[in-house]
Formats: C-alpha cells, sequence, structure tokens
C-alpha cells in the first residue's frame, strides 16, 4: 500500500493509520466486523518528518513505524540524466490515457527538458508532457508544443521562445493560445494547463478572455 505526502496528514488520519500498522486490521465503511491485513506499506513524504516530529505535527510513534527502511530520492534537477527514460515512460502513460498515439520527440524537445530544473519534479514533467500532447495533435512532439515553468512562476515560457515581457502578459497570451487551441473547452484547457476549472475561470476574468467563437 502507497501513502503519498504522509507528511501532510491530519492528526486524526495519523492515528488512524497508526492503528491498522499496530493491529494489522481496519473497519471497511460500513462494515460491523474487522479485516486483516499484512500489506506492506510504502511511504512518502516532500517534508522533513522529523522537524513534523521535533514541532508535535506528526505522530513520532508512526514515524518510527514508517522509518524501517529509508530512501531518499534525489530531486530531478539533481538527476537530469534520467529525463529522457522518465519521458518516455510518462508519454506511453499519457497516450494511453488520452488515446493518442505519439510516436516521437523532437531531440530539441529532449534537451530542453534536460535542460530545465523542475521545481515540480516528476508532476511537473508529466504535466507538461500532457500538454505537449494534447497540443500537438499528433504523431510528434515539437518544440513548439512544450511550455515549462508555471503560470505564477517567473520562468513560465515557450521553450522555444523567448521570454515575454512581463508575467502578466505570459500568463494571458498563454491562457488565450491554449483555449483556441482547445476549441473554447475549459475542461481540457485546465487540464492541459494543469490548473483547475474555477482557476481558469478567475485568470479569464482577470484578463476579460473569453473563449472563442
Amino acid at each position: 500500500m502507497f501513502l503519498d505526502e504522509v507528511g501532510d496528514m491530519g492528526a486524526e488520519l495519523q492515528a488512524k493509520v497508526l492503528r491498522v500498522l499496530e493491529r494489522q486490521s481496519f473497519y471497511p465503511v460500513g462494515a460491523e466486523h474487522p479485516r486483516t491485513t499484512h500489506a506492506r506499506v510504502i511511504a512518502a513524504t516532500h517534508r522533513p518528518l522529523e522537524e513534523l516530529v521535533r514541532n508535535g505535527v506528526f505522530r513520532e510513534d508512526l514515524y518510527f513505524r514508517l522509518k524501517v527502511v529509508q530512501i531518499d530520492v534525489p530531486a530531478l534537477r539533481e538527476r537530469k540524466g534520467d529525463v529522457p527514460d522518465l519521458t518516455q515512460h510518462l508519454m506511453a502513460k499519457i497516450c494511453k490515457k488520452l488515446h493518442q498515439d505519439v510516436t516521437a520527440i523532437s531531440p530539441e524537445v529532449v534537451r530542453a527538458l534536460q535542460g530545465y530544473d523542475w521545481p515540480g519534479n516528476v508532476r511537473e514533467l508529466e504535466n507538461a508532457l500532457t500538454r505537449a500532447a494534447v497540443l500537438a495533435r499528433g504523431p510528434v512532439i515539437g518544440i513548439q508544443h512544450v511550455t515549462l515553468g508555471s503560470l505564477e512562476g517567473d520562468g513560465t515560457r515557450e521553450a522555444g521562445d523567448p521570454v515575454g515581457d512581463s508575467l502578466e502578459a505570459v500568463e494571458a497570451a498563454h491562457v488565450r493560445r491554449i483555449l483556441e487551441r482547445t476549441g473554447g473547452n475549459k475542461r481540457q484547457a485546465a487540464r492541459v494547463l494543469g490548473i483547475s476549472r474555477p482557476r481558469l475561470d478567475r485568470i479569464m476574468k482577470k484578463y476579460d478572455l473569453i473563449t472563442p467563437e
């Protein structure tokens, strides 16, 4: 059983997880009798659990229950040699989800991906590739389909273009371009941008953007 971002667990959930690990049993929703489990638990977090324990935010007993074997995974910017392999793996996953057949990623795109620092790590890489696959609408991912950086960061830019004059100008132009390429479909545009639908609505209102006819 994989528990992601355990450092973000609230106190009540921490207590429940600890009970399951100690007793190896749990009550399914609506059940009258417990069920036993022998699941092997793998937990992940980007937060310093030792510090959270010292500050009383994370339970010490749960921390030691989870910390049997610790594996430290370096940030993606520290292992850029993994980017090509990760790109191939993630693109296969994305194509299956989007029912799209991408057969090639240009060398220029691979160089751009390896040259970026990926503050959002693998999740950001997957989001960038999903966006590129949707924009490409074809078998080849080109540099014109790749956007690096987030809408709220200082580095938002098209991978093949220079940075715009201001963050606001880049944000407005980028959202307008995505809306045009998705035919005004807000749900699809939000997925490409990696944001929620309500946030997209707020951005459109901020810049007085309308969906294309």
